[in-house]
């Protein structure tokens, strides 16, 4: 039998070309999570095999390489990968040693996806109006919210679960929530009051957060803010602090300017 003769057969699913040389082949990724997956190709030569690797990244530039276990036998392979991003694409291919004059033939590229990203949690959160005025959950939850505290204190003082995950940034979707588990929810969704006393977060207590004067930008400390209900109507700091909130207006006011407008307020995390 001609040795270099091609011999096309089906293997795991996959086209496998076997020739008188060596081939390597990538195979999808598997056990994907949110920060790690299992890179699989097949390896196949008559004249030996040596460096089998994976390479992986966000490009095809790569930048990261693992090697392959079990080496230097054909068939299965596999790499085990970690430190991912959440919810984001990698690229990955399988490959090996040149083995001249014999034909090498590597593996191509693919990618996986890794798992979306679960919520990031911010904890000891306060929010500061224009009058310098800090929001508070009435009895640490439970109760109304208002804007009228001149220091900060347990009651001052919110988790920010950030639904998107990962950093903060303008146009997440999040929930405000007292240290005693109460949620901040804007009853009818707004364009009515604004409470803190559920202890299940659905639409109403769910908000945008909002950076007006820098779209997309990641928040960070010191940050001004504005915070929108799921129907549109912004959290408004009464009198811009010193008295309620509500969540009445469906526009910033003072052309989004801060400590003049009434929906704008200092993220202090």
């Amino acid at each position: 039998m001609n040795i270099l003769k091609l011999i096309l057969f089906t293997l795991f699913g996959s086209t496998f070309l076997a020739h008188a040389g060596t081939q390597y082949v990538t195979q999808a990724a598997s056990n994907i999570t949110e920060t790690s997956a299992q890179l699989n190709g097949y390896s196949a030569s008559t004249i030996g095999l040596s460096g089998e690797t994976f390479d992986y990244g966000p490009t095809t530039n790569y930048g990261y390489s693992v090697l392959a276990t079990p080496a230097g036998v054909n068939g299965p392979v596999s790499a085990q990968i970690a430190n991912l991003e959440c919810g984001s694409e990698y690229h990955f291919r399988f490959r090996g040693d040149p083995k001249p004059p014999r034909t090498t033939i590597q593996g191509e590229d693919l990618t996986f996806t890794t798992a979306p990203c679960g919520p990031t949690i911010f904890t000891n959160v306060s929010f500061e109006t224009g009058g310098q005025y800090y929001f508070v959950a009435e009895n640490n939850g439970g109760n109304t919210v208002n804007a009228n505290r001149i220091a900060i204190g347990p009651w001052e003082r919110f988790n920010l679960i950030d639904v998107n995950g990962g950093n903060l940034f303008d146009g997440d979707t999040i929930h405000i929530q007292t240290a005693t588990g109460y949620y901040f929810v804007a009853e009818q969704g707004g364009g009515a009051e604004l409470n803190a006393n559920r202890t299940v977060a659905s639409i109403w207590e769910t908000f945008t957060i909002e950076l007006p004067n820098n779209p997309g930008a990641l928040i960070q400390n010191g940050d001004k803010v504005a915070l929108k209900s799921i129907n549109g109507h912004y959290i408004q700091a009464a009198g811009n602090g010193g008295a309620g909130a509500n969540v009445h207006p469906t526009v910033i006011g003072c052309n989004a300017t801060y400590p003049c407008s009434w929906e704008m307020f200092k993220i202090i995390f």
